[in-house]
Parts: C-alpha cells; sequence; structure tokens
C-alpha cells in the first residue's frame, strides 16, 4: 500500500480486484496505462478491458487528476467508486458528470453514477449482486456495439466556430448593494458573549445584529437613543459612532462588517420562510404545512408558478423523496464595492426535513444538477431575486434600525463579440406551470 494510499482506499481496490477475477478471469492492481497506474484493471476471456478507479481523498486536485486518468486510459468499460465527502460535494459530482458524458459520446461503455466506496466496505452483498450486475450490463454493452479503445486518439473535434462581432451582455450572480447603514455604534458591555446577550435582552434582540468583540458590542442601532434595546447592557455615557465607509476599507474590520452584515441576512431569509443549512453554509425552502410549497408571480400577461419545495412521487404513488430549491447568499466586496453573490443550486430530504441516504444522494444531484445549462442557471438566478425581494424593485433586508438595500438587476458586463443567431437548450430544471391569481 502507498503513503498517500488509504486503509479504505486498499480495501475496496482488495475486494474489487478479487471479484473481477472471478468474474472475468484475469485482473490487476496498480496497471500501468498512459503514464498512469490504474487502480484496478481487468480483462475477460474475450478482451474487453475493465477499468476500476478509487478516489478516497477529498482532495479536489486529486479528483480532477484522477478524472483526467479516466479519460486517458485505454480501457473498455470504467467505473469510479468514491468517498462519502466526495458523493456531496457538487463541484465533484458537475465534473464527473462531464467526464461521463464525453466518454460516453465517444463510445466508450462508462458507468453514469460515483459508487459509493462505504456500501462496497459494509455490504458484503452489494458486490456480487448490484456491482456485478453492473459490471455484466457494461460488458454486455460492449459486446452489442463493440470495442472503442483508440477512437479518442482517432477523434477529430469540429473546427471551432469564429466569433461574430455584435454587442452582448454577459450577466453575472452579483447584485449590487445600492444603500446600507451609514453608521456603526458601539459601547462598552460586561456581556462576552453573544448567547449572553440573548439571555439578558430575550429573543427579539435576534432583529437587530451584534456583534459583542474587545469588551465592547457592535451595532447598526443608535446607541445613543435611549430606547435602544441594547442599553441594559452597555455603558451609555462612552458611545462611539463610527463611518461605515471606513469600515469597508479596513480588511479586519470589513470581516466584522460582513458578518453584521450577514446575520441580518440570515434573519431575513428565516422570515422568508428559509431555512439554514450551516453544514452546507445555504438557505434551503421548505414544505409549507407538509406540502409542495408554490412561489407565483406575474409575467407580462402570464401567471407564473414555480414549486420551490416539493414531493416526489414514483408511479405507484408511493413518495420517493422531496426537491428543494436552496442558494449560498452571500455579501462580497469587490473592487470598492459591496455586492450580494446568488448561487443557485438543489437539496434533497426524504421527507421535507431528514438529509436523504448518502447513496442515492450521488444519483440524484447527478440527474438534476447535469441539467442546469447557463440559461438555466441564470434564470434560477434572476428568480431568487424575485423571491428575496417579494416581487419588488429591491431586497430590502431589515438591519435592525436601518436596512440594507439590493437591486434585483444583477451586474452585468458588455461584450463585443458573440454568436449571432445563438441558440440555448431549453431551460430544465425548474418547473413551471401557469395559474390564476399571483402570490408572493
Amino acid at each position: 500500500m502507498s503513503a498517500s494510499e488509504s486503509v479504505e482506499h486498499k480495501k475496496i481496490k482488495d475486494l474489487i480486484s478479487a471479484k473481477l477475477k472471478d468474474w472475468a478471469g484475469a485482473s490487476i492492481e496498480e496497471y500501468p496505462s498512459s503514464g498512469h497506474e490504474l487502480d484496478v484493471f481487468a480483462v475477460t476471456r474475450d478482451g474487453i478491458s475493465i477499468y476500476v478507479e478509487i478516489i478516497w481523498s477529498d482532495s479536489l486536485q486529486n479528483f480532477f487528476r484522477d478524472m483526467s486518468m479516466i479519460q486517458t486510459a485505454d480501457a473498455d468499460i470504467k467505473l469510479v467508486v468514491v468517498s462519502p465527502k466526495i458523493l456531496r460535494n457538487e463541484k465533484c459530482q458537475r465534473e464527473f458528470e462531464k467526464v461521463a458524458i464525453s466518454q460516453r459520446k465517444l463510445g466508450f461503455a462508462m458507468h453514469g453514477d460515483l459508487i459509493d466506496g462505504t456500501i462496497i466496505i459494509e455490504n458484503s452483498g452489494y458486490l456480487e449482486k448490484k456491482f456485478r450486475e453492473i459490471v455484466i450490463d457494461l460488458i454486455n454493452h460492449v459486446q452489442k456495439y463493440g470495442k472503442v479503445t483508440g477512437k479518442q486518439i482517432e477523434f477529430q473535434p469540429p473546427e471551432p466556430r469564429s466569433v461574430d462581432k455584435l454587442k452582448e451582455q454577459l450577466l453575472s450572480n452579483l447584485f449590487p448593494v445600492i444603500k446600507f447603514p451609514s453608521s456603526i455604534f458601539s459601547s462598552p458591555t460586561d456581556v462576552r458573549k453573544v448567547a449572553e446577550v440573548f439571555k439578558r435582552l430575550g429573543p427579539a434582540i435576534a432583529d437587530h445584529p451584534f456583534l459583542p468583540k474587545n469588551k465592547r458590542l457592535y451595532t447598526f442601532d443608535n446607541l445613543r437613543n435611549p430606547s435602544s434595546l441594547f442599553s441594559p447592557i452597555i455603558s451609555k455615557n462612552d458611545i462611539t459612532e463610527e463611518q461605515t465607509s471606513e469600515w469597508l476599507r479596513d480588511s479586519d474590520r470589513r470581516n466584522d462588517l460582513m458578518y453584521l452584515f450577514h446575520l441580518a441576512l440570515e434573519k431575513y431569509c428565516k422570515k422568508r420562510g428559509l431555512y439554514f443549512d450551516k453544514k452546507h453554509d445555504r438557505f434551503v425552502c421548505q414544505l409549507k404545512d407538509e406540502k409542495d410549497d408554490t412561489f407565483i408571480w406575474r409575467a407580462g400577461s402570464k401567471i407564473v408558478s414555480r414549486k420551490v419545495a416539493k414531493r416526489v412521487f414514483g408511479k405507484s404513488g408511493n413518495h420517493l423523496y422531496c426537491t428543494h430549491y436552496a442558494a449560498d447568499l452571500k455579501f462580497m466586496f469587490i473592487d470598492d464595492k459591496l455586492f450580494l453573490k446568488i448561487g443557485p443550486t438543489i437539496t434533497f430530504t426524504s421527507d421535507g426535513y431528514h438529509p436523504i441516504r448518502i447513496e442515492k444522494l450521488a444519483s440524484l444531484m447527478s440527474r438534476y444538477l447535469s441539467k442546469q445549462y447557463n440559461n438555466t442557471y441564470l434564470s434560477l438566478v434572476r428568480f431568487w431575486a424575485k423571491y428575496l425581494s417579494k416581487l419588488d424593485v429591491t431586497i430590502s433586508i431589515p438591519a435592525g434600525e436601518p436596512v440594507i438595500e439590493v437591486s434585483v438587476n444583477p451586474i452585468a458586463t458588455p461584450v463585443s463579440v458573440g454568436i449571432v443567431n445563438e441558440t440555448v437548450p431549453a431551460a430544465k430544471f425548474q418547473s413551471e406551470t401557469i395559474g390564476k391569481e399571483p402570490r408572493k
């Protein structure tokens, strides 16, 4: 076992190698190919080669390197076994999907899903039944359609189409902050922890972002106001007012400012009915009264609806899982300007609350996220701006007494080249229907 190879990696490699030898007649570990060593390589009696790559490290650099190995390997059949951390990584899922599609377009028999390595270790019957079915199915495919080894070298991509000169606007997922609190107030306090502030002032203080730091309490609220909710825990005779613009120019204080902004954003999103998934740092739409939650708005003369959280049923009416719109929302400071970044995605639960089983998650993410073409992604970005703004012209986020306002129009960059009459695939990720009455 190499120094960089984990115990799990080695165990999975030994188990698969032994099974492939039983099924195919010959297998070897660390097989040399195109300057790399393939984890497990087997050849059937009629010459069909099988390559299994095992990726256990959650390093993105390591994952992308192994994806390159898969594309250059000269095997007829290719499978990828990964760790649970890889299964949960959306970047890895997207990259694998691209590789699987490209390999299949070239004619290679590649299994379309990442395989959970923990099942191979923990479930003794999985290799003999499910994994064997996958391998036999790929072998039958090669026997039916023939081998394609060497086509990668012979494959000639079409000549790239030259760009046309025209004016276009490239839209981003950055939305400019057009208004924010102008001042930050602070005062000495004997409170040191956030939990203690809530204990002494009550849950209503959550509507007023604050930061206890260096024996002072910082907030956007005017602490000089006699009715300030923070009055019981501050020194009323020692209050400092600083300009927010000064904090933006200071890298250390800017981090504290972003902390206060994100407290306001988190509270606002919770009031919009979103759940904050701390583990993945994203906001998630939830079912409404155990039923699908639908967001409705008017688009011109039409009423459009979109299910932001919905239950998915099988053909027989049995409940399978739930899909939830989700988004990574963050304030960012770029070139002396503030932006709200919206990164849409999707997540799944078994019943609307509990995360779906890891072995099923990989297949679902691959199925849904692979349909996110550029126009679909942009559509989701614009949708989230509508959703967060409640169909208003700005996203207005209370930050205590003042507010943070974000434009619903994303930053656009003009370009002078493009493709005339370019067509884009139809958006498949979202489901929209025509309704009768708009609802915010």
